[in-house]
């Protein structure tokens, strides 16, 4: 399966600038790749020139201002995988006096 994270702009809405929208929808997409791993399902985060395709953007219906923000795949693991290190916070946490 892949899901098309879109980045639908508002202009014409001052108080969230074209940026914010666009990062909201990167949150977004982070979002789901976070629940797929959750699941167990695996998950990987694509953009690249087919994000601007003018023929994939039509497709998509995209207007002018929006923006593909990724191309997620998704799908069952298969095969064999690496073992996920385990790790402790101290691993990564630093208290500072």
């Amino acid at each position: 399966m892949v899901i098309a994270v879109i980045a639908k702009v508002t202009p014409e809405i001052a108080k969230v600038p074209k940026m914010e929208q666009v990062i909201s929808a990167g949150c977004a997409a982070h979002g789901i790749l976070l629940a797929a791993h959750a699941l167990g399902l695996g998950a990987m985060w694509r953009s690249g020139k087919y994000a601007f395709d003018p023929v994939v953007r039509k497709g998509l219906s995209l207007d002018e201002d929006d923006e593909v923000v990724a191309f997620i795949y998704l799908g069952t693991l298969g095969g064999r995988h690496k073992p996920v290190p385990q790790h402790t916070i101290a691993d990564f946490v630093e208290r500072w006096d």
